[in-house]
């Protein structure tokens, strides 16, 4: 569910019981006014003894306590919780939308070697290993991802839970399968900057080792979405050496065999910020995301949904001292006079 600022600001604290009908205990509370709080002590003569104002504040207290800790004990046990909620923070950072390739060329290794599952020298394993890194050290950020080949694949919402984002880059796997078909993991990609307020910067990282044709009418859309939504475009192309490289003007011109160049054009003609980095060896995507990161430091306001949360533990701590006042009396309570 999309919520605005606005929203999120008015938005109230609400809550619940879990099990509502243990508040019925709370009658108990009564008991204490009704009861003597200390066991009756013979006197030959009650209009002898003077009254003593302590002496009724402690018995005012003693019965307050007993009755309030049956209150606390009742509240605690009907489970009471806050429902979750939206709460702002300001940081400053990016959302940044990971978009990996995930066909069957991530595989091969730089020098085009296809390895299966290799998970160590496969171009997917080293990107794997580098956008982890990149995650830990953008502590502001908020993170989503789409893996894409033949058609894209939901993943992750942006979020700034970490070992969420960790987790879902650790589960891409090794193992690549299909076609690349960039235009619709962008469409996706894009899709989670809509409705949403303009905050900080808007980056979706390409990691791909190819491209595909994009049909003209695709093309115009995708183009409209990034001025739309104001996100800028950064292209990690993982390329072997028997790859072209971005700015190589190719003999043939052909799109369906050179693709990557004629996709670089079209990135560089959409009118949005866009750069493009291409990397032979896992050092040069290690500089390429390094350089990724200087970008997008822009001051940051997002809104992070908490989730429903507990509070019949200080319900039952309440309950403890409240006993603990009343044992207390119990303790000192004179059972017999002297004398």
């Amino acid at each position: 569910m999309n919520i605005g600022f606005q929203e999120a600001l008015l938005f109230p604290l609400r809550g619940g019981f879990l099990q509502p009908w243990f508040l019925l205990l709370g009658l108990t509370a009564l008991i204490p006014w009704f009861m003597g709080s200390q066991q009756p002590v013979a006197y030959s003569s009650l209009a002898v003894i003077p009254r003593d104002a302590l002496s009724t504040l402690v018995d005012r207290l003693l019965r307050f306590s007993g009755a309030a800790a049956a209150v606390c004990l009742s509240l605690g046990m009907a489970g009471p919780y806050l429902s979750e909620r939206w709460v702002e923070r300001v940081g400053t950072g990016a959302h940044i939308v990971l978009l990996l390739d995930r066909s069957s060329s991530m595989s091969e290794n730089f020098s085009g070697r296809y390895l299966g599952g290799n998970a160590s020298e496969s171009k997917s394993a080293v990107a794997r290993k580098l956008l982890a890194e990149f995650v830990q050290r953008r502590e502001h950020d908020s993170f989503a991802m789409v893996n894409f080949a033949a058609a894209p694949i939901f993943v992750l919402p942006l979020t700034q839970d970490r070992e969420a984002v960790l987790a879902a880059i650790r589960a891409i796997g090794d193992r690549g399968n299909g076609i690349t078909n960039i235009a619709p993991g962008l469409a996706m990609a894009l899709d989670f900057f809509d409705g949403q307020p303009v905050s900080g910067s808007r980056i979706i990282l390409l990691v791909s080792d190819g491209a595909a044709r994009i049909e003209d009418t695709t093309r115009e859309e995708i183009r409209q979405r990034f001025h739309d939504t104001q996100a800028s475009l950064y292209w990690i192309y993982l390329r072997n050496p028997k790859s072209n490289r971005l700015a190589d003007k190719p003999a043939n011109p052909d799109e369906s065999t050179t693709p990557e160049y004629f996709l670089h054009r079209y990135f560089q003609g959409m009118g949005v910020p866009y750069q493009a980095f291409e990397a032979e060896n896992p050092e040069a995507v290690q500089r390429a995301i390094a350089e990724v990161e200087k970008q997008g430091n822009l001051p940051l306001r997002y809104l992070e949904k908490q989730p429903r949360q507990d509070i019949s533990a200080p319900c039952y701590a309440a309950a403890l001292a409240l006993l603990l006042i009343a044992l207390a009396g119990k303790a000192v309570e004179v059972r017999a006079w002297n004398g």
